[in-house]
Parts: structure tokens; sequence; C-alpha cells
């Protein structure tokens, strides 16, 4: 009688737990254009807090002015890097004629190879499938998404300087400064990892010469949030540019190698010394993630993804009723049964 009362708890807790996620998911998908600025509001918050807590405490500036002044430094830090993008887009759309080009050439060498193997494949239909498709369009709409983020930017950077000013020394629970160090420890980190991964590739696809080396090298910085996958994104994806604009093989290999080399050490020796145990993810954990918030969220919560299923970890991690979805999450439950 008692396994049986047991089971059913078990049961109604399931399904309960089942209802509140599908309720939350729900009103994360409605609410997406509120959420997905002040979730990126409060992590800019919690990569600023050092830099604020440090004028306070070694420069003492009082807390107001240090808030004001570490939000300039980001919107600075962000003015400096937009013209170098867009001139790298410029750049880009100027020799898009050549692209053509090349890709036509490479068509041709592709069909000739084929031809070797007696597969006949028909060039002109080929050709004029490839000389169809809208690279303009496509480029247009990428500016307007990039456009569209500026203005998301600032709309993050009025977020931030509230939930900041309205952040105050206000006295907290244990519990509540255990989560938030924890927090903020895996978001500076992960930031910083992030960096030294993105700026490292940049440098070395610019003493490369590839063309939109700064792009892929931002590009990098953002897919590295994603663990595993965004990094075998982040390295195949010059990879087309480079096979278009060097005849060397030797270039090609270097695109891919170098930068493969900098995630590797980064990603598999760096990272897992600064985290620790503690901010594990189970490669499933991140892939049921990925997928969960990429249908919420779209790109942007699939950057989001493994940050915000880390911190859910490290909160239930916090509470006895809940360590076990937090061991569930990490992959470590089995450990414990």
């Amino acid at each position: 009688m008692i396994i049986q009362d047991k089971e059913k708890n078990q049961f109604i807790a399931i399904s309960l737990l089942i209802i509140a996620i599908v309720a939350v998911a729900f009103a994360l998908y409605f609410t997406r254009p509120i959420m997905i600025p002040f979730v990126l509001a409060l992590f800019v918050r919690l990569l600023i807090d050092p830099i604020i807590d440090f004028q306070v405490r070694n420069l003492r500036v009082h807390r107001s002015v240090a808030v004001f002044v570490s939000i300039f430094l980001i919107i600075g830090l962000f003015m400096i890097i937009i013209p170098f993008i867009t001139d790298s887009v410029a750049t880009f759309l100027r020799s898009a004629d050549d692209y053509n080009y090349k890709v036509l050439i490479l068509i041709d060498q592709i069909i000739n190879k084929l031809q070797e193997f007696e597969i006949q494949i028909n060039r002109e239909i080929i050709k004029e499938s490839f000389l169809t498709l809208p690279f303009l369009d496509w480029a247009s709409a990428a500016l307007s998404n990039g456009a569209n983020f500026v203005a998301k930017f600032f709309l993050v950077i009025i977020m931030t300087l509230f939930l900041l000013i309205g952040g105050g020394n206000k006295e907290k629970s244990e519990t509540w400064n255990t989560i938030n160090v924890h927090v903020k420890k895996y978001i500076f980190t992960k930031f910083i990892t992030s960096s030294l991964t993105g700026i490292l590739t940049g440098i070395i696809y610019w003493l490369l010469g590839l063309e939109l080396a700064l792009i892929f090298g931002t590009l990098t910085f953002l897919l590295n949030f994603i663990p595993t996958f965004g990094s075998i994104v982040a390295v195949f994806l010059p990879l087309p540019v480079a096979l278009l604009q060097y005849n060397e093989p030797t270039m090609i290999i270097l695109v891919f190698a170098l930068p493969s080399l900098v995630h590797i050490v980064i990603g598999n020796i760096i990272e897992p010394k600064l985290f620790g145990e503690a901010f594990g993810l189970h490669p499933v954990t991140i892939i049921l993630a990925l997928i969960f918030w990429g249908m919420l969220w779209g790109i942007t919560g699939m950057l989001l993804a493994a940050p915000l299923t880390a911190i859910i970890r490290i909160t239930f991690d916090q509470f006895e009723t809940t360590k076990p979805f937090s061991l569930f999450l990490s992959g470590q439950l089995h450990h414990k049964i």
C-alpha cells in the first residue's frame, strides 16, 4: 500500500512537471519579443557586474557612475566593431561577380570529374539554376536582420540599465546568493573563453588573408556558446569562402586546421579546468536543449540554450526537491540511484 502511494505521488509529480513545462514553453513562445531582449539583458548585467564591483571597490566610484561607465564601455566597443563588420560585408558584396565566376569554374571541374566516371549531368541546367539563385535577396535579408539586431541591442542596453539601477544592495537569501555566484561564474567564464576563441580564430583568418575574417571571428564567438556543435559549425563555416578564394590547397587546409586547434585547446583543456564538473551538461541534454530553445526562440534560443540550461541546472542543484533533476541534466542520476 505504501509502495502504491509512493508510485502514485511520483506519477502525480511527473505529470505536474510535464504540464508546467508545456505551460512555461507556451508562455516563453508567445512572449519572445519581450523575453528574448530581457534574458539577453540579464546576461549582459551578469557580465557587467564584475566591472561595476571593481570600480566601486577599488576606484571608490559611486555605483550609479560605475553603471553608466560600464554601459558606455559596452556601447563603445560595439560601435567600434560594427564599422569593420559592415566594411567586410560591403567588400564581399563588391566581389560577388568574381565569386560567381569562380563557382561556375568549380561546377565545370566537378562535372568533368563526374563524366570521367560516366555520370552524365546537364551542364547548362546546373549553371542556370545557380545563376537564378537569389544571392542579392539573401544578402539584403542578412543586412536587414543585422539592422534589426542593432535595434534590439539598444533595447537590451536600456533594459540592462534599468536592471543595474534597480539592482541595489538589497539583502538576499543565502540560496539566492549561491545561485547568483555560480551563474555569474558560468556566464563570465563562458564569455571570456568564447571571446578568446573568437579573437584567436579571427586573427588566424586575418593573417591568412581570408575575406570576411572579422565576421567569421564574430560568428565563432557566438557559436562557441553552443557546446561541441557550435565549434564544429564555426570551423566548417569559412571553408566555402576559402575554396573560392584560394587556389592553393595548403591555404584551405590551414583555414580549417589552425582554428580547429584553437577550439580543441580552449574547449577541451582550458574550459573544463575553469568550469569544473559542477557546470557539466550531458551531451544528450545539450541536444534536447538546442531543440527545445531553438523551437521557442529560433537562432537566439539555440545560442542561449546551453547557458540557460546550465543556469536551470545550477538552480535545481540548490534545492533538495529539485536536485534529482539537476543530476538528470548532468547525466549523473544513475550514480545516485
